[in-house]
């Protein structure tokens, strides 16, 4: 039995395209499931897989926020307020900020009247000049969009490697169930040749014993091989996204050939697994760029036009007071314009020294994912190693299963006949029949083997074009 695909599984990643089929509507899961159909079905209903491709719409979206933020940024205010208008020379502070008059200067005696007073105003504000901040918020953008594919990429070749992978235990259990059938048959047609012998009184009693023995056995061994089945079918589809522990596997061709083990699977690019934490390292550059620009001057052009309104009279009366009309058809007609028209330059020293800090925890965290990226080629190397050595033992096994099979065949046929001809007696036979079942389960389990052994490889390689090549037609 092949171990090693489970303690690598979580490093084993596959990329097999198609990620736009996940938003299709969920099909039925067939009676019978083959392979290439186990893989379609978990495309389209995986959970995981479908949380990884809104990632990749978030990001898009992101990416067009930035660009958005780009434009001249357009804002357009109207108030109409009812207020006393008395007012004093100087500045008055409150919570802590500078509180602008509302109204003009009065020149005259203060009064608590109340009148209406409108305005209106439109601003442009363009952010014209950037020093760079502008080209690296962009980057950002881009590469958070790159990261989310890696991350969606990695995730689907993982899902894919464990769907190949369960798909050929549940592959093997179902075959067990079919061999431990055939060996049930066997001693059932043994038990009834025995009875009739032992009612004749051509053979003892315990011979006919024995064979109710080994019949009942048998048929536990089937029971048990029919619950392993319905576990890894159950588990097999609860990958697919519709668990059903009553699906037959459609692919029994996989007993019918080997695949072909002289295979170096190369794709001439990163293995997924890696690529997702090679965008990651390019984010984090990239961030680190964005805090580097952050400490630079903006340069904005401005552009205001502003109209005004009030109840209160434009000119001093003869008694130098203000006429103060407190209706509002007064205060609501728009009687004053100015307009704003420069350049605006902001900029931070004080930023540097907050930024230098900043610049040293991202340099940090960049050293962090680097190792993290070291860690894992260390951990896809030794995995490398590993199913090599995993398939070079596959194939050792698959020469040797049929040579044990051909020889318990033959011991089976001579126990059987010597038995027969009153030769041997029925311990003999049932030891040979015992040796013969479990050579065809040993016959089954080595060709399941080599079939995961050259998925393992194909994964650690990055590339399961190899062994989903060699599928059976």
């Amino acid at each position: 039995m092949l171990t090693g695909i489970k303690q690598y599984s979580w490093i084993l990643t596959l990329w097999v395209g198609c990620w736009p089929g996940l938003v299709r509507a969920q099909p039925p899961t067939p009676n019978r499931l083959t392979l290439t159909q186990a893989l379609e079905l978990a495309q389209t209903n995986y959970p995981s897989l479908r949380s990884k491709l809104a990632n990749i719409r978030a990001a898009e979206a992101d990416q067009q926020g930035v660009h958005q933020s780009f434009l001249p940024q357009a804002g357009v205010q109207a108030q109409l307020l009812n207020a006393t208008s008395n007012q004093v020379r100087g500045a008055y502070v409150s919570n802590g900020g500078l509180l602008l008059p509302i109204s003009g200067v009065r020149t005259d005696d203060f009064s608590g009247k109340s009148a209406w007073t409108s305005g209106t105003s439109l601003v442009i504000d363009w952010e014209a000049i950037t020093f760079g901040r502008r080209q690296v918020r962009r980057n950002q953008a881009q590469l958070m969009i790159q990261q989310a594919q890696a991350d969606f990429e990695g995730e689907v070749f993982t899902h894919q490697v464990k769907v190949c992978d369960a798909y050929l235990l549940a592959l093997n259990a179902q075959k067990s169930v079919a061999l431990q059938t055939v060996n049930l048959e066997r001693a059932q047609a043994l038990q009834t040749i025995i009875r009739a012998s032992t009612e004749g009184g051509l053979r003892p009693g315990i011979d006919s014993a024995v064979a109710n023995t080994e019949v009942a056995r048998a048929r536990l061994q089937v029971l048990e091989s029919q619950q392993i089945a319905q576990q890894q079918v159950l588990r097999l589809t609860e990958l697919v996204g519709q668990p059903n522990p009553v699906v037959q596997l459609d692919s029994l061709g996989f007993y019918d050939q080997l695949p072909v083990l002289a295979i170096t699977p190369t794709t001439g690019s990163l293995h997924p697994q890696l690529r997702a934490f090679q965008k990651g390292l390019d984010l984090s550059q990239a961030n680190l760029d964005g805090l580097k620009a952050a400490t630079l001057p903006s340069i904005s052009l401005l552009g205001s036009l502003q109209g005004r309104g009030s109840g209160i009279g434009k000119s001093p009366q003869a008694d130098g007071t203000f006429s103060i009309d407190p209706t509002l058809g007064a205060g609501l007609p728009l009687r004053s314009f100015n307009y704003i028209v420069g350049l605006t330059a902001i900029w931070r020293p004080s930023d540097l020294l907050r930024t230098k800090y900043a610049l040293t925890a991202q340099r940090e965290r960049i050293n962090a994912l680097q190792q993290q990226y070291n860690q894992q080629t260390l951990a896809l190397k030794t995995a490398d190693q590993n199913a090599t050595l995993q398939l070079e033992l596959a194939q050792l096994r698959a020469q040797q299963a049929p040579l044990q099979l051909d020889a318990a065949r033959q011991a089976y046929g001579q126990a059987q006949a010597r038995y027969e001809s009153g030769l041997d007696n029925i311990l003999t036979l049932t030891q040979a029949t015992a040796l013969l079942n479990r050579a065809e389960v040993d016959q089954a389990l080595t060709t399941n083997s080599v079939w995961r052994a050259l998925l393992l490889r194909a994964a650690t390689a990055g590339d399961l074009g190899s062994f989903l090549q060699q599928l059976p037609r």
